[in-house]
């Protein structure tokens, strides 16, 4: 790739990180958040639903709408699935 596709390409991941954090903050509930951010983190679900005082279905299911959720502010946003994985591609 030459140089300015990989400026063109940067400024496109900048673009759809900067969305997501935005949706993140706006379309997710503060819960969703949270588990959200523990699941990225590696911790498993058994021990979310623990941190959350939930349960591991609830918890699957909370991570599973919230997924959702930032799919659908994507797509709303423009960006189709195919677009996201061709601007990250490596």
């Amino acid at each position: 790739m030459d140089g300015d596709g990989s400026q063109e390409q940067l400024a496109e991941q900048k673009a759809v990180l900067v969305l997501l954090r935005e949706l993140i903050q706006t379309a997710l509930t503060e819960k969703q958040r949270n588990a959200l951010q523990a699941e990225l983190e590696g911790m498993p679900l058994d021990e979310i639903a623990r941190y959350l005082d939930s349960n591991r279905n609830a918890i699957y299911k909370l991570t599973h709408d919230a997924r959702k959720r930032l799919k659908r502010g994507l797509q709303d946003a423009g960006y189709a699935q195919e677009d996201i994985q061709s601007v990250f591609a490596i």
